[in-house]
């Protein structure tokens, strides 16, 4: 946050941290000078306060005034940063582009750029004509390794204190900052374009916390702008994810149950289902192996 007015030769960044004790202090001093001001007596006030002349106090006045205009301007987004638990990670799983516990089933064209695998089960169906560029693990170590990531990631998501309750269950339409949503009902949709803005921090993650299913709508987007990664994008689906056709998605959808996706849709991140299957038609799903938390 910027201290200084705009057309001062020095401004000076400080962390928000520090900002809100700032906040904290001088929001105290300016309730004492203003309760201090109309009489320009001093009942009451501390002897730290009651040294100063008239004119000082109505300086000290208008100075506290101008930082707590600034601080109830400060963005609330960047204040929930502060509070976020411990970055999720995707350990293993993040070489994957899909990992399915019971069954990996691929209609038509698909192409997976990464890791694809299941355990404990062991059927990967499709490929070819799909196409795996990674290690394919049908039950193997790399995929067992992989499903046990993506629960790690999945109960450290939901152990993650919520920051905001969203108004809505469709994220289509919305813009929001890093942090932790939570929403008014079970089920989550997205209809239209989520866009994901790292300008606060480009570390920052985005974490949906949804309790049962969530579906987007045929040719649904997640849009990551100034800075934002995909990598740090996350759908903790509580039941089965179910993706329309030519959507095209950024992030880890960890579904507790079965992912399924229509033709054409799209994905950069992994796609886990921890205790079903992972059904795929003429899909692109691209894993991200480098994040920055």
């Amino acid at each position: 946050m910027k201290i200084l007015s705009d057309n001062h030769q020095q401004a000076f960044q400080i962390s928000p941290t520090i900002l809100y004790y700032l906040c904290f202090k001088f929001s105290n001093l300016h309730q004492i000078l203003f309760a201090s001001l109309p009489q320009f007596r001093l009942p009451n006030i501390s002897t730290s306060i009651a040294m100063f002349s008239k004119s000082t106090l109505a300086l000290l006045f208008l100075a506290t005034t101008q930082f707590n205009n600034k601080c109830h301007a400060f963005p609330f987004e960047e204040r929930s940063l502060e509070r976020r638990s411990a970055p999720v990670v995707m350990g293993l799983a993040k070489s994957f582009g899909a990992i399915a516990a019971t069954t990996l089933t691929s209609t038509g064209n698909t192409l997976i750029t990464g890791d694809c695998g299941t355990s404990p089960g062991t059927s990967i169906t499709g490929f070819l004509p799909g196409v795996c560029t990674g290690t394919t693990s049908a039950g193997g170590t790399a995929a067992f390794n992989a499903e046990g990531d993506c629960l790690t990631a999945y109960n450290a998501a939901r152990a993650s204190t919520p920051t905001t309750l969203l108004p809505v269950s469709d994220l289509g339409g919305l813009t929001l900052n890093p942090g932790v949503y939570t929403f008014p009902t079970s089920a989550v949709t997205l209809t239209g374009a989520l866009t994901l803005n790292g300008t606060l921090s480009s570390k920052g993650q985005f974490i949906f916390l949804i309790n049962t299913t969530f579906g987007s709508a045929a040719n649904s987007q997640v849009l990551v702008i100034n800075g934002a990664q995909a990598c740090n994008v996350y759908f903790i689906v509580g039941t089965s994810a179910s993706i329309g056709g030519a959507s095209a998605l950024k992030g880890n959808i960890l579904a507790y149950t079965a992912i399924a996706a229509s033709e054409a849709a799209s994905n950069q991140g992994t796609w886990c289902a921890l205790n079903a299957a992972v059904t795929l038609i003429d899909n692109s799903l691209t894993a991200l192996t480098t994040c920055t938390t």
